[in-house]
């Protein structure tokens, strides 16, 4: 899977690991932060038309593709508070490449992507973030296959995740991950095996008086095997059923408050897959998981949900894509052992024109924390809700403007955790 830059016009805040489930760069991480906005490392403009997409350039084997967006912001409400309210301008910087092979059997892709944020007023939430990406295929016969993914990212916590220490400078964080699976096709029935390894480094901080603020209780790792077995009673349709199981350590046995975060878990998951080829692809699913804390003092975090993803393409001039999943979540919240996050998000996409492209976004994530302290500043539960709207005119394959708003809330059972922001962006593209 190719990476996708950061669509300005459907940027949000960044949770403590990449989430943002089907629209991640990587699906493996679908089990972190869904504070993360759904439409972080995607494209600003979804999809183009055949006849304005650049053709990238030929090297042996493989097609490379490179380009880079200058981006100017505008926030209301750059540290995401409930109070008086401080705003300012950005500039991004965002360049990206991606090598992708194209060959007849197996498969190797390689991205690279970079973004770079500088503050016109508050230089001390300047940032440099980057993620780089390998992911193949190695076919051994028809229907079978060995998948591999690894990555690496530098990145920034936004100030609107509720475990954001709220230092002098956005609190930096490196997560690196790796998967390798196992896919064989036995006449209508696909069996698939994967197992996959996360791990997750928090820097330090400081806060006004030059006090360090210790983030080390957050680092952990988190191994995962996954095991799906599924059918295909039509071309392009099938029904499956899947298990996985997961343990999650943190390297330090108890965290700054005195509790114990190490966890194991295990989800179970049945439901429909389509691939009809030009009209839509995804998937639908019914889940049951459980996360049980190393602590006693932790409750569960478990329950049933509805997930799936799914890209329709009504006509050859609209698009519009789906997400909705729910399942456990990390935090260092006080009294919390963790969270039960249900995610609903939307976004469509319209020709207008040829090289004239509109879009709208919808999302919601409502948050419950498990096993919360009784005061009033104890947090319960949290409801985030972002929509918004872009406009891109493509002016040649290579080079489109985009301009779009974004309006984010929170309200949550303590007043400190809600906000509001209205985010407004002009980008210019270039694509070799």
């Amino acid at each position: 899977m190719p990476i996708k830059n950061t669509a300005l016009i459907f940027s949000g805040p960044v949770g403590a690991v990449l989430a943002v489930l089907c629209f991640l760069v990587l699906p493996g991480v679908a089990a972190a932060q869904q504070y993360y906005d759904p439409g972080l490392l995607r494209r600003t403009i979804d999809r183009k038309p055949v006849d304005y997409q650049a053709p990238g350039a030929r090297l042996g084997g493989f097609v490379l593709k490179t380009g880079a967006e200058l981006a100017w912001e505008d926030n209301d409400n750059i540290y995401y508070r409930s109070g008086t309210k401080t705003s300012d301008q950005i500039v991004h910087v965002r360049p990206w490449a991606q090598l992708d092979s194209n060959w007849n059997r197996h498969e190797l892709n390689f991205s690279v992507f970079g973004d770079i944020g500088r503050y016109d007023s508050h230089d001390s939430e300047d940032y440099e973030d980057w993620v780089a990406r390998l992911d193949g295929r190695i076919d051994v016969r028809r229907g079978s296959f060995f998948s591999y993914t690894a990555a690496g990212m530098k990145l920034h916590e936004e100030r609107s995740s509720p475990d954001d220490v709220r230092g002098v400078h956005p609190t930096e964080f490196t997560f690196a991950t790796y998967a390798a699976g196992y896919s064989h096709t036995f006449n209508r029935l696909t069996a698939a095996a994967e197992y996959g390894h996360d791990d997750t480094r928090y820097d330090n901080n400081r806060d006004g008086d030059g006090n360090v603020l210790n983030n080390k209780d957050r680092d952990r790792s988190r191994d995962a095997v996954n095991l799906d077995l599924g059918y295909e009673f039509r071309t392009g349709t099938s029904v499956f059923i899947g298990v996985e199981t997961n343990k999650l350590d943190y390297d330090r046995k108890f965290d700054n408050n005195g509790f114990r975060r190490s966890s194991d878990g295990y989800a179970y998951r049945g439901g429909l897959r389509w691939d009809i080829t030009g009209l839509v692809t995804g998937d639908l699913y019914l889940k049951y998981f459980k996360q049980r804390y190393d602590d006693t003092r932790f409750d569960s975090t478990d329950g049933f949900g509805l997930g799936g993803s799914l890209d329709w393409t009504p006509s050859r001039l609209t698009n519009i894509s789906f997400h909705f999943d729910r399942s456990p979540q990390e935090t260092t919240q006080a009294q919390t052992s963790g969270y039960d996050s249900a995610l609903y998000a939307v976004r469509v996409q319209q020709e207008l024109r040829r090289n004239l492209l509109a879009n709208l976004r919808y999302s919601y994530t409502d948050n419950s924390y498990q096993f919360n302290g009784n005061t009033a500043n104890s947090l319960a539960s949290t409801k985030v809700t972002r929509a918004g709207f872009g406009l891109s005119y493509l002016m040649n394959r290579h080079v489109y403007i985009s301009g779009g708003y974004t309006y984010e809330k929170q309200e949550a059972n303590a007043a400190f955790f809600d906000y509001k922001t209205n985010r407004w962006f002009v980008t210019v593209g270039l694509e070799l």
